[in-house]
């Protein structure tokens, strides 16, 4: 009979393998944390490691961070493995076998990025909104967009960060680095909570153009909140992430296999 909590049968495939787990229940700590004895490996076909295991479940039921579709969330899966080699260890996923084939994807070539060629990269969408230089968010005036991030050479080596709606060109900013804190006069409108706890949407010349109770209501009136890209660097700092990872592939009744850095899913 399958198991309900895929975590749990993480939890004893480590054990078996030699790892000592606690669990832990706090919110920003992983699902569990495994620390090698001597000789402990996640494989046979791997090498010992000294570097403690952050446990995470991945999959369609963990606060939505994956769809039942099977796919993966970037941002959850960057943030996780980016946060447990910040604390010294690797992060171990548990995923069933369409999450993990989504969450390979996301972490393996290109690692973190939709596209990668030379000095182009396509980046995922993350859940945040582009925050302006005078605190309001950018928007973009569109019912249904489907918003592409794309790093676009522009010689001598350059490359400029653009947003686009289909084919559609949204706004262009110089770098990944400018989109730390971009002008708000790049993009065509904005957005902010004023104090009268209402959206007010303003152009780029600072004219107000409407003002909602609401997202949906927002939305409706065809202003639409632009998501930021995910861009590695921004979340993983220097931070290595190579080796950082692996995934252990649960069938619903126990752990199958481990996918890391070089394998297939």
């Amino acid at each position: 009979m399958a198991t309900t909590d895929a975590l749990a049968d993480g939890v004893r495939y480590v054990r078996n393998r030699g790892f000592d787990v606690t669990r832990s229940t706090d919110r920003g700590e992983p699902d569990a944390v495994a620390t090698p004895r001597t000789g402990a490996r996640l494989s046979d076909s791997l090498p010992p490691d000294d570097r403690p295991l952050a446990i995470e479940r991945l999959d369609a039921d963990a606060a939505g961070r994956s769809s039942s579709s099977g796919a993966a969330d970037p941002t959850t899966i960057l943030e996780r493995v980016a946060g447990a080699a910040r604390e010294g260890r690797r992060c171990l996923f548990v995923a069933t076998p369409s999450v993990a084939s989504a969450a390979h994807d996301v972490l393996t070539d290109p690692p973190f990025v939709r596209r990668a060629a030379g000095d182009h990269r396509e980046f995922y969408l993350s859940p945040d909104r582009v925050r302006l230089d005078d605190g309001g968010l950018a928007a973009w005036r569109a019912y249904r967009p489907d918003y592409r991030w794309e790093e676009v050479p522009v010689g001598q080596g350059n490359v400029r960060l653009v947003c686009y709606d289909g084919e559609r060109v949204v706004a262009r900013l110089d770098s990944t680095e400018t989109l730390r804190n971009p002008p708000a006069d790049v993009f065509p409108y904005s957005y902010r909570r004023a104090a009268d706890k209402r959206l007010h949407v303003t152009d780029a010349a600072g004219q107000l153009l409407g003002v909602y109770g609401s997202y949906r209501a927002m939305r409706r009136a065809g202003f639409d909140p632009i998501p930021a890209p995910l861009v590695p660097e921004h979340v993983v700092g220097d931070v290595a992430l190579g080796d950082a990872w692996a995934i252990a592939v649960d069938d619903g009744e126990r752990i199958t296999r481990v996918v890391t850095p070089g394998t297939d899913a």
